[in-house]
């Protein structure tokens, strides 16, 4: 079986290999275009041409991103191979890139990809959810991020640039309506203010009716509130001096996503409440708009309100000052504050199994100082970085109706509140550093030292006779917590015989001697390290690149918030680390008409955090952090884009990867205890491939007509590590198209388009919750017209 494995393994690789070769062939007999535009970028903190770049990166300009559909950072994918997006239960994104993830959705969760605002680190994920508004491109850097960029990342790095004040007047809106009367429009108005002061103004509004439907009652779900705004003002007071300010925010008032159920799967067999999942009536299609929810009455209010009420500002201020024509000090100040209050149900049931209701927030100060320059053949950047967080998570935790609720007699668990409140401080140092050592040959060097100081001041498991936010809560004489936990003293080793007597507001979590802690948890997580780059790459004469480098990256360790029974679920993980090696290479051919790249990497995976389970003797499988100590990817990727011929451009690109667990014992997402060396991690599809055609010709002197189509294509993958049939995520193919009209100066389009245009049923995440197996599907097609003016 590994023989055939990795003769197939090898097939795929020949196969990305030979169409990277093939699409230059075929340009060879096109016809001659002006060629390809020159893409800049500002990966290494300067501006420069993508093909001087020593980095596997991915760059889509704000208009492709339009066409695209691409309104937050899980839309990347679309147009990313290799980046997956997943959902979590309190709205956290989560991103995996070269198989790369942290599938963890604490607020306070430090990701494997790092998201910013130009250049401002978004440092949690929640904070990256609403981020397409008016852009002038992305960037996506693969692979570790921890020389120049501001938080340490072993994924990667997504960079996304706001279009910026023009010189002159201009101003334009788009405005898109599509099913489900879906009403999305955004329009920025720029120019000067005064000679030395220019701004822009940029806002979006995005309503939509529900998409997912109920087979068992007349109830949808699904509505669209959303809203976006940014201001930029930047001042040039003198010739060498400019500050720029940015002021941007969103809300997002939408419904929450109910997942769908597939199986049940009884956490603690036997209890009276094992009927009554299991009596549950499964769905009678699995379409991608079918789903079940709690019902009205639940929670003892009116109906448990399925959406979330959350918002984020950003304020930040830019000073560059050109000390000589050779050297630039540049200074980044942010502040940052996100808010969340929301619910979800998580059994994708009608029962109260797994629902949610999450409340929390994070202030964050960032500041960076940096000097750059060059002096001779030498390009040099040193400067350090401070970071200060403040994050609050609690969610109340409403599980009465599963088999783990019940503990004895008519004792069983009420609804509980989890607590997780920390303060993070992040100093860091760094240094990069090019040498051209000969014509055309280049060595980089680069390090950054980061010391990290989390403290976790409030964690645990509450009960609450009080409303957390206006519910009233069950019979507390028989769902309570703290009389539950009072009991299970006497029953669960070692046994005590003097228990506490618990009140609704002490900790009734375990500790390690058997008592509950009644006070609240405080923990601290120190810890340092040193990231590194190295590298070497050598300029062709056609204006390609070939490079290979080798970095070390890290990820902070964490904290989870959970609803845990013992100390052990409270846990941290600490730092993983992830040794990287790759080659590649950038090349232009045909007068620019193709550009063909390509990539090879390795990465030696150590201490990956992971979210997985504990067996607790009553509850059964119950999240826990854990970590693999040592683990592997590997992969090749490759990219074409031509236009053969005047307004035709086509485009493909893949990521084959190969990732695998080589040592690591412990509990899959079903509770099982196995030895998982072997087996592939989550989230981490084979291979993913996108790919576009676009052309554009003249129907008149004054009319131009468009067409495109694209596509994704992700093999399939699973959300457990093992292999567990109920968590398997199938592969599927995503195709979207696009026809319309336009002036040849582009003043103003018109078009219409479909996406998922095939309506394929697919899903992006799946887990198993308390007694139920449930997926987050994909959304089904929808389709529409857009409009965009340009003044």
């Amino acid at each position: 079986m590994g023989i055939r494995m990795r003769r197939a393994d090898l097939m795929i690789c020949n196969i990305l290999l030979a169409a990277i070769s093939a699409v230059p062939a075929l340009a060879q007999d096109a016809a001659t275009t002006g060629g390809l535009d020159e893409i800049i970028v500002t990966a290494q903190k300067r501006s420069q041409s993508i093909n001087d770049v020593p980095v596997s990166l991915t760059v889509a300009s704000g208009n492709q991103l339009r066409a695209a559909g691409v309104a937050s950072t899980a839309d990347l994918a679309k147009v990313v191979p290799g980046l997956t997006a997943q959902p979590s239960p309190i709205n956290t994104p989560v991103y995996t890139l070269r198989g790369v993830g942290f599938f963890e959705f604490s607020l306070a969760a430090t990701p494997t990809v790092a998201v910013y605002n130009d250049e401002v680190p978004l440092p949690f994920g929640a904070m990256s959810k609403a981020t397409g508004l008016d852009l002038e491109r992305v960037e996506v850097l693969k692979g570790p991020q921890g020389t120049l960029f501001g938080q340490n990342t072993t994924g990667g790095a997504i960079n996304f640039i706001a279009a910026k004040p023009t010189n002159d007047f201009r101003a334009g809106v788009d405005a898109e309506y599509g099913r489900f009367n879906t009403v999305d429009v955004q329009g920025f108005v720029s120019g000067p203010l005064t000679n030395t002061l220019k701004a822009r103004i940029a806002l979006r509004v995005k309503n939509g009716d529900a998409w997912q439907k109920n087979p068992f009652r007349d109830d949808s779900l699904g509505k669209v509130r959303e809203k976006q705004g940014r201001i930029l003002v930047d001042w040039e007071p003198a010739d060498r001096l400019k500050v720029s300010f940015n002021v941007n925010g969103w809300t997002d008032k939408s419904d929450s996503q109910a997942p769908q159920r597939t199986e049940t799967f009884i956490s603690s067999p036997g209890n009276p409440n094992s009927a009554i999942v299991a009596a549950l009536p499964p769905l009678p299609n699995y379409n991608n708009r079918t789903a079940d929810w709690s019902r009205t009455g639940d929670f003892g209010t009116e109906r448990l309100p399925l959406r979330h009420d959350d918002n984020f500002i950003q304020g930040s201020a830019r000073i560059d000052f050109e000390l000589s024509d050779d050297i630039k000090l540049s200074t980044i100040s942010a502040y940052e504050r996100y808010k969340t209050d929301s619910y979800q149900d998580y059994d994708g049931s009608a029962l109260n199994i797994a629902d949610l209701h999450s409340k929390g927030k994070i202030e964050t100060f960032s500041q960076e100082i940096r000097l750059s320059g060059s002096t001779g053949g030498l390009i040099w950047t040193v400067g350090g970085n401070y970071e200060d967080d403040r994050v609050d998570d609690a969610y109340m935790f409403y599980a009465q109706d599963a088999s783990t609720s019940y503990v004895a007699g008519p004792l069983r668990g009420g609804p509980a509140i989890a607590i997780n409140n920390q303060r993070i401080k992040t100093y860091a140092v760094f240094g990069n550093v090019e040498y051209e050592i000969a014509p055309r040959l280049n060595l980089i060097a680069g390090a950054r030292y980061t010391d990290r100081r989390a403290h976790q001041i409030r964690a645990g498991l509450f009960d609450t006779s009080a409303p957390f936010i206006g519910e009233r809560h069950l019979d507390p004489n028989i769902y309570s917590f703290p009389k539950a936990f009072t009991f299970l003293q006497t029953v669960l080793p070692p046994f005590v015989t003097d228990p506490i007597t618990l009140t609704p507001t002490d900790n009734v979590t375990f500790g390690d001697d058997g008592y509950p802690l009644v006070k609240p948890l405080t923990q601290r997580l120190n810890e340092d390290n040193v990231s590194w780059r190295a590298g070497i790459n050598y300029k062709t004469a056609n204006r390609g690149l070939i490079y290979a480098t080798v970095s070390k990256g890290y990820k902070a360790g964490s904290f989870p918030t959970t609803a845990g029974a013992t100390v052990r679920e409270y846990r941290p993980v600490t730092q993983e680390s992830l040794l990287s090696y790759e080659v590649g290479f950038k090349q232009p051919l045909f007068d620019r008409k193709v550009q063909v790249n390509g990539a090879a990497f390795y990465y030696d995976y150590k201490d990956k955090q992971l979210r997985g389970r504990v067996l607790n003797p009553i509850f059964g499988p119950l999240d826990a952090l854990v970590q693999i100590p040592k683990s592997r990817v590997w992969g090749v990727e490759g990219e074409v884009t031509a236009q053969p011929v005047t307004g035709l451009q086509i485009s493909a690109a893949a990521t084959y990867i190969n990732t695998k667990i080589k040592e690591f014992v412990g509990f899959n997402q079903s509770g099982v205890l196995s030895d998982y060396s072997g087996f592939r991690f989550p989230f981490s599809p084979k291979l993913s491939i996108v790919a576009a055609a676009d052309y554009e010709f003249p129907v008149s002197d004054t009319l131009h007509a468009f067409v495109g189509v694209s596509s994704l294509s992700n093999s399939s993958t699973t959300a457990s590590i093992g292999d567990i049939p109920q968590l398997r995520i199938k592969g599927y193919t995503l195709v979207d198209a696009r026809l319309g009209l336009k002036s040849p100066d582009d003043v103003w389009r018109f078009s219409v388009w479909g996406r998922n245009l095939f309506n394929t049923n697919y899903w992006t995440s799946a887990n198993q919750s308390q007694d139920v197996y449930v997926r987050f599907t994909g959304r089904p097609v929808t389709y529409g017209a857009s409009v965009g003016y340009r003044f």
